[in-house]
Formats: structure tokens, sequence, C-alpha cells
């Protein structure tokens, strides 16, 4: 079977992944221009749904939490509705970042410096986190209910991105907590960011954010950087996004708030900024 995959990111490369030994992937789609002529796992980028004409295809799988757009999009390009599967991974798995995360932790081998993660949703990238820092304290942040509809306003209200409530509500905290080494090391905060991060004092060697959002990654930024020990990294997560507009403008506008360009770091999984803290 010939099919192609909506979504050149995280996601998509899982999905290419899970199915490349039983379907034959001749091609990504992606609405980001800048993505096309690039390669994903040495499969080539076509571009959006302008560039169907005159491919032969059995299936599109559509890689990413905005399918309702998407769909509508191929749709009005001709595509089938029986045509197109929805096919989100609960638990996409990054290997690039893992390995990043991995070889970072080294240089911080035997610390109890604190670490932490907003946007914890079932916790794979957490529970390595957790394994990494063996001696650290996790903290880790996370409504467990999906996107908060106050965070929904201001992205929809600035054009950032177009979320539902009730996205990314599939977990909950016994379901993370499951999955790490060290659960004695981990203290979540359930509920709004940053209410919940109310009588946090510590002093952290890394911190994963991962709302998605413009203003609890801004919010984030404002709360950990300056908590940050010198050298050390805020990762932030979808900042290559182009559905995610509002992660890029939140870096941008903290840079504003403090004065001062960030020292950006990406780390090849075409998703993250690595932030270093001078």
């Amino acid at each position: 079977m010939k099919v192609l995959i909506y979504g050149a990111g995280m996601v998509g490369e899982q999905i290419y992944r899970n199915i490349k030994d039983t379907h034959e992937v001749i091609g990504f789609l992606d609405s980001n221009p800048e993505k096309k002529g690039r390669a994903v796992e040495g499969i080539k980028i076509l571009g959006g749904p302008e560039a169907l004409s005159g491919i032969e295809y059995d299936r599109i799988y559509i890689a990413s939490t905005f399918w309702k757009e998407i769909k509508k999009a191929l749709s009005s390009a001709g595509v089938d509705d029986d045509k197109m599967i929805v096919d989100i991974p609960e638990d996409v798995d990054s290997p690039v970042r893992n390995t990043f995360l991995e070889c970072y932790a080294k240089l911080f081998a035997g610390t109890d410096l604190a670490v932490a993660e907003g946007g914890v949703f079932r916790g794979e990238f957490a529970s390595k986190i957790n394994r990494c820092f063996p001696g650290s304290k996790l903290y880790l942040f996370d409504t467990f209910e999906g996107f908060d509809s106050r965070d929904i306003k201001i992205e929809k209200m600035n054009d950032f991105s177009n979320p539902e409530i009730g996205n990314f509500s599939n977990t909950s905290v016994e379901l993370v907590m499951s999955k790490m080494a060290h659960p004695e090391n981990v203290e979540i905060h359930k509920g709004y960011f940053p209410e919940t991060a109310e009588g946090v004092d510590d002093t952290f060697c890394f911190v994963n954010l991962d709302f998605d959002l413009y203003h609890p990654i801004l919010e984030g930024l404002r709360f950990f950087y300056p908590k940050m020990v010198r050298g050390s990294v805020v990762l932030v997560h979808d900042y290559y996004h182009a559905g995610l507009k509002g992660v890029k403008e939140a870096i941008d506008d903290y840079e504003k708030e403090i004065g001062g360009k960030l020292i950006k770091l990406p780390i090849g999984d075409n998703q993250s900024i690595a932030l270093v803290k001078e």
C-alpha cells in the first residue's frame, strides 16, 4: 500500500517508524513551506495539499493534533474522506531528544540540583528525566485535564494556534507516576500554571517546557530561567512547529522583557530549542 504522511514533525516520524515495515511510504506532506524539499528518515517532504497533483497513493496518515484543519484542507484538494487516516500516537517518542537528554545529564552526573517539566501529558519524557537525574527532585506541572480555557482564549485572540478544551486530557497523575523509576523524587503540581508553582523555591539544572501554548511557555520562562544554574538548559519543545506560533512568540517576548537575547541552540530534532543560562 502506497501511503503519505501529513506532518513532518516528531509525530510523523513516529508514525513512519510504526508503519514502514508494512507500508510503502512515498512521501511526507507538511503545510510549512520551509520544510518543502527536505527529508525525514530519508523520505522527501513534498509540500502541502497542492503537492498531491499527479501523485498516486492509497492512504494519507494525518500526524498532527490539528487534524481537523488538515482534513478540511485535504478535502478541499479533492482527497476522499476514506483515504484519510488520523493516527496520533498517545505517547510520542523522539530518539533525538532522548539522546540529547542522556548526553546532557552526564554533564551533571551526581547532582542533587532540581529538574522539572511543564506540560507532562502521559509522562514519557518525564520518566526519562527521572531516570537521567536519579538524585534530583523532579517537579512536574500539568493540568492533567488538557488545555485550560484561559490559555486557549489567548491562542485564538492572537491567531497563534487553534486548540480545543480537552486536547491532551487522556492522562492522569496515576498513569504518569506509574512510569517513574524514582517516584520518591517526584513532586506533582496539578492545576493551572503558574498558579501551581507558588511556593516552589529551588535551583534547577534542567527544565523541559512542553506546554505548547504561548501563555504557559512565557510564564515558564519567567519562573524557571532566573532559577537555572549557569550553563544549564531550559529545553522548549515545539519551537519549530508552524502550527504553534505562540511558542516562538513567547520566547521573543521574554527576550524583550529581560532586554537581551537568550543563547539558543537547536538540538537536531527539528522541534526543540535549548536555551542556555548565562
